[in-house]
């Protein structure tokens, strides 16, 4: 009797070791199948998707396909732009976030969908710290501080005096709510303790229209969106919202030398690769994109936008994007701006 019992403890001793040990390789099977997918040794060996998740045409468009012909050289393999617009940046974002981790797929990137929809979307089906692998800051944009040419506004400091002298009646125009024009708006009330009334337009180039036709008061716009109405002398530029002066409107102050230090905002444009893309490919784009910025010609095109280009370390941007992420949701939060 006690030989039996021996041999039947022995037997579900043995089950139990098994059972464990099963448990085991399920345990590390499932942790290997989560691990970072390796670099292709070979990559790239066929053409490159780089989603805009806005239409053909605009800013992020042209910044896209203007480092994108240059990227496509420096690789061998056909670097495509595609056009995936809708909600603000965020369908195509969302897709990308999605994508195969594996170097084929990547976004040129901007500050709205990047950094100010986590704030704005309480339901965003992705996190932009966590489902992107930033690989460099491309480009930024400052936006400028203007009026219509006939406005008895000279400078910023005038523009402040003038909208706390009469808190609500001063209004700005956007191409859309919760856009980077409409955020800028939101960030100079704050920082310049003034009130100001946000008009939305379907689009930049209604915006614009509007400062010059005098429907709105002031503008915080890029130079590409009021570029036409610039040179044509119906608009005037009073600062830009960056701590450096633009290459080609040198006499343009900041809005620190104009006298409100602290404030910048701008439209950035950062090329991201889906979280988990190995880091040999990160690396690669990033070393390739490095060299291209500087270029005469890219730099050329940068400036009549009124961008310059930038190209930092992946690690760089990675930081740049959480401290912009911090900065406009504290933003959206204060305004109280929700979007559906």
């Amino acid at each position: 009797m006690t030989l039996l019992k021996n041999t039947l403890s022995s037997a579900a001793s043995a089950r139990r070791k098994l059972a464990f040990g099963l448990l085991a390789l399920t345990a590390v099977g499932g942790s290997l199948g989560a691990l970072p997918a390796s670099a292709d040794p070979a990559y790239p060996n066929k053409p490159i998707k780089m989603v805009v998740a806005f239409a053909a045409g605009g800013s992020t468009d042209i910044v896209a396909r203007s480092i994108g012909v240059r990227l496509s050289e420096a690789l061998g393999v056909p670097v495509v732009v595609d056009n995936r617009g809708g909600a603000n940046g965020t369908i195509g974002s969302d897709l990308v976030a999605k994508a195969p981790p594996d170097g084929y797929t990547i976004m040129l990137g901007e500050v709205g969908s990047l950094a100010m929809a986590p704030g704005l979307y309480p339901k965003l089906p992705y996190d932009p710290s966590k489902d992107f692998a930033p690989i460099t800051l491309v480009a930024r944009t400052p936006l400028l501080a203007l009026v219509r040419t006939e406005s008895p506004i000279k400078s910023l400091a005038e523009l402040i005096a003038k909208a706390r002298a009469n808190p609500g009646q001063l209004s700005y125009p956007s191409s859309g709510a919760g856009g980077p024009n409409h955020l800028a708006g939101e960030l100079f009330n704050m920082q310049a303790n003034v009130k100001t009334l946000h008009v939305p337009y379907k689009g930049g180039g209604p915006a614009a229209l509007s400062l010059v036709a005098g429907e709105t008061d002031f503008g915080l716009l890029s130079r590409v969106t009021i570029d036409s109405q610039l040179q044509g002398g119906r608009a005037r530029a009073l600062a830009v919202a960056s701590d450096q002066r633009l290459p080609n409107m040198p006499t343009v102050p900041t809005f620190a030398e104009a006298g409100l230090p602290g404030y910048t905002a701008e439209t950035w444009f950062m090329l991201v690769a889906p979280a988990g893309t190995p880091q040999p490919i990160v690396d690669r784009l990033n070393t390739e994109l490095t060299k291209i910025l500087p270029n005469a010609e890219t730099k050329e095109r940068f400036a009549a936008m009124g961008a310059f280009g930038v190209g930092n370390s992946p690690a760089a941007a990675t930081a740049f994007l959480k401290s912009e992420l911090a900065k406009w949701t504290k933003v959206s939060k204060a305004a109280d701006i929700r979007l559906n």
